[in-house]
């Protein structure tokens, strides 16, 4: 399996994200390709690139139930301009109604996201072969490191644009006329859950005052 990582990344890592993107599409399955999107400050970049290479591609959309309304508003915003095919995904009701009635994420964080993120991505990938996320290296520490391709328990991750710089991010995006998530003008950088999520450079803004920097499904 190694091996098999090792030589698609050799592949892969010639290629630029767009390009990377269209080849993921001649070497696999469609119907096994699983593309989730946060809509947060950076994602409007692969989601283009897809709404190129594979208009009506299902976006799975992770509604914690805890999403800022500027991200719900970016989401519909971004998913009518590129005519994207959103599917909401949430937790179990009972699980969900138990971290909002206990509040959670105040004493447990790792448990709020497992129930509410975490775990119902797990469900989803059951169907997959491979999974497709925009993580940039340059978001925090624990993704300098990450390749193009990696696997992750029983499924292949494929990040197509992992290389991209934050200003290639940025020049993409003016390039095609984008539109910025519209709470990055007011200083959030990575924008997750309302309880938290604060203002901050990078992922420095995310569970302030605590260790944790991924909310688990990318480690």
């Amino acid at each position: 399996m190694i091996a098999e990582i090792d030589s698609l990344n050799e592949h892969f890592d010639k290629l630029m994200p767009e390009e990377r993107l269209r080849e993921l599409f001649n070497v696999q399955d469609e119907q096994k390709i699983l593309f989730t999107s946060s809509f947060g400050s950076t994602a409007v970049v692969l989601l283009h690139m897809l709404s190129r290479v594979k208009p009506g591609m299902p976006v799975y959309f992770l509604d914690t139930g805890y999403h800022f309304k500027e991200t719900l508003d970016y989401k519909n915003q971004v998913a009518a301009l590129l005519n994207l095919n959103i599917i909401d995904v949430q937790a179990e009701e009972r699980k969900y109604r138990f971290t909002t009635e206990n509040e959670t994420w105040r004493y447990n964080q790792d448990l709020c996201c497992y129930i509410n993120k975490v775990r119902p991505v797990e469900e989803l990938q059951k169907n997959y072969d491979v999974w497709v996320s925009g993580l940039l290296r340059f978001q925090n520490a624990n993704r300098v490191n990450m390749k193009v391709w990696e696997r992750k328990q029983d499924i292949l991750k494929f990040h197509p644009i992992i290389d991209m710089t934050q200003e290639e991010v940025m020049l993409y995006m003016q390039i095609w006329d984008l539109p910025t998530h519209p709470m990055v003008e007011a200083g959030y950088d990575s924008i997750g859950c309302f309880h938290c999520t604060t203002k901050g450079n990078g992922r420095s803004g995310r569970w302030k005052d605590s260790a944790k920097t991924e909310c688990g499904l990318h480690i």
